[in-house]
């Protein structure tokens, strides 16, 4: 290995190494309560060196998100049966999803920090969020899972593939952020949280099948 494949190893592992350390404080403290000390402090490092990986704990978070995003991917991904209809994929997405945000309840946390932010309002490359948006966010997952509704006609074919899908992500992420924020209100009503969420999708999944379906 030669000497620039060599340094560009190791800042590739110094750069992974900062997110580590940024993951842990951020899920130990909270993101609001962390500092770039605290990460600078964590990963032996000078908060200089931080700046020169990271412009921001925005920056940061947003590596984390990347990281939490990866892990929903593979479980989407992994789930999705190409010999069922694409309604029927996503009932078994929305449950992989509820799943996520149990067993990685920190990413999901974090991920739901961004999805109430404006991200080009923060102090993050915007080459960075829109490569996210095009090519790693779950909703190009959907898309496709949307796609093959349409064709396999179990959903609707007058709505736009990628408006239906954005309404789809849009009523899962709402629906989730209510019923873990409130999940203490629905227990007193003897509603588990999680059974709020598959039935809100059932719901919506049936103003989308085609009248003749």
């Amino acid at each position: 290995m030669g000497i620039p494949e060599r340094k560009e190893r190791e800042k590739e592992q110094r750069r992974n190494a900062i997110v580590d350390a940024a993951e842990k404080i951020f899920f130990t403290k909270g993101f609001q309560e962390s500092t770039m000390d605290d990460i600078a402090n964590e990963a032996e490092l000078s908060k200089g060196t931080l700046y020169l990986y990271f412009k921001s704990k925005e920056d940061l978070l947003f590596a984390v998100l990347i990281r939490g995003t990866v892990i929903l991917n593979e479980i989407l991904e992994r789930v999705i049966d190409p010999d069922i209809t694409g309604r029927d994929n996503l009932l078994i997405m929305a449950d992989a999803f509820i799943k996520f945000s149990k067993e990685h309840n920190d990413h999901f946390n974090l991920f739901m920090r961004f999805q109430s932010k404006d991200l080009l309002a923060l102090n993050i490359n915007v080459d960075d969020v829109f490569a996210y948006l095009r090519d790693q966010s779950p909703l190009t997952i959907l898309g496709a899972v949307v796609m093959k509704g349409i064709s396999d006609g179990s959903l609707r074919n007058d709505i736009a593939p990628e408006l239906l899908a954005a309404t789809l992500w849009s009523q899962m992420l709402g629906i989730l952020m209510v019923a873990y924020n409130k999940k203490d209100v629905y227990a007193a009503f003897g509603i588990d949280h999680e059974a709020l969420a598959k039935v809100h999708l059932e719901l919506v999944l049936n103003g989308i099948i085609p009248t003749n379906g």
